[in-house]
């Protein structure tokens, strides 16, 4: 949905380790991988690194399969000559007609490794494709560096990125509204909008019941992917509580009709206490549910029917349809901000609405872990 600068920042990491590595022939004929030193074993094989009197003076490389003098399309000729950086080569279209006996070491090899883009971080590896296969991950066979794919825009789905290299994948704020994470949170939403959401359709109209639930579980979902970034959710639990509030401006206009008003209140309040109290546990979303709250009582204040007695309280109605509007613009314009100039990653206490930690790891399974961890 926007640029992240921890995720950019490992990439950044990744490359520059990447420009560090070259191909590592194995010496009993059986193939090559692109690899590090450390990684290559110095029996088994033999780490081939352009010589410092490489007649570009090269010190990125080499690559298993893929060389400047090697490729036809596209050619490394000036103004467009490949750099010393082997993390910004292209991936080789076609290449040049030369015989194997007189190729390089790293050209005359068979690559067995490829990049794959595993997990929800985008991360790649140099791996065959029975090992990517096997991980359930995404398999580039034309490509021999991992820089030369964008792992974040194929673990994304849908769209593609307009930019391999930015996401903006913005349409997911609604998107996420129509999406469970099972078929038992499917029925928990029929349940809801059976038995809640049905009667208060038919006191305020399909039309404004979609504008509220819809701009209710967007303005939720946006919260939640402010205060909480790196932690994977689905589901219209802000449209929800949107429609709670709807219910309870519903009964805030009709108190005169009714004839004990705050017993119903007392229920929805009651009720949304409880579900407060659940959003304190894993899985469950807190800022979706308030800030979904707080879209649908300023949407019904300003989108519901409501009786005016004389001409002070019509004045006082249009006053206040105007001001709940303003509200809702600033506030969606506030979360706006929030999520794309000054973001935030890592706000230790806004987790703590979101999942009370009872044990050590009782919150730690729904997050997830932008840093890499060192391998050897």
């Amino acid at each position: 949905m926007r640029p992240d600068d921890k995720i950019g920042e490992q990439i950044a990491a990744d490359r520059a380790s990447e420009n560090e590595t070259a191909c590592c022939v194995r010496n009993d004929g059986s193939g090559c991988v692109q690899s590090t030193l450390r990684k290559c074993s110095k029996t088994m094989a033999t780490f081939y690194k352009f010589p410092n009197k490489h007649e570009e003076h090269r010190v990125s490389g080499s690559v298993c399969g893929l060389d400047p003098h090697y490729c036809s399309d596209p050619p490394s000729v000036g103004p467009h000559t490949w750099p010393d950086d082997i993390t910004r080569w292209p991936i080789c279209k076609k290449k040049a007609n030369v015989s194997i006996p007189r190729a390089a070491p790293h050209m005359s090899c068979e690559v067995v490794g490829h990049p794959c883009c595993t997990g929800t971080r985008g991360e790649c590896q140099i791996s065959t494709r029975e090992y990517c296969d096997f991980v359930q991950g995404y398999f580039h066979e034309d490509a021999l560096l991992c820089s030369q794919v964008s792992c974040m825009d194929k673990i994304c789905g849908m769209l593609p990125f307009l930019d391999p290299e930015v996401p903006d994948q913005f349409y997911r704020l609604w998107t996420a509204i129509f999406l469970h994470a099972g078929f038992i949170h499917l029925l928990i939403t029929l349940v809801f909008q059976y038995v809640v959401m049905r009667d208060a359709e038919k006191l305020t109209g399909f039309v404004r019941m979609g504008i509220i639930y819809i701009m209710s579980g967007v303005g939720g979902n946006l919260a939640s992917a402010i205060f909480t970034p790196y932690v994977a959710e689905v589901g219209p639990s802000g449209s929800q509580f949107g429609v709670f509030a709807c219910v309870f401006v519903e009964i805030i206009y009709s108190w005169k009709l009714l004839d004990r008003p705050w017993m119903p209140v007392l229920r929805m309040s009651l009720m949304v206490l409880f579900l407060f109290i659940v959003g304190l546990f894993p899985w469950t979303d807190n800022y979706a549910h308030i800030f979904g709250f707080a879209f649908g009582f300023l949407l019904s204040l300003a989108l519901l029917p409501g009786l005016a007695f004389g001409e002070s309280n019509r004045r006082c109605k249009v006053w206040t349809i105007i001001l709940a509007l303003l509200a809702c613009i600033g506030l969606f314009a506030g979360l706006i901000v929030m999520f794309y100039v000054h973001p935030i990653y890592d706000c230790v206490g806004c987790s703590y609405l979101n999942c009370i930690p009872i044990t050590e790891n009782f919150c730690d399974n729904q997050k997830i872990v932008i840093a890499k961890k060192p391998t050897d």
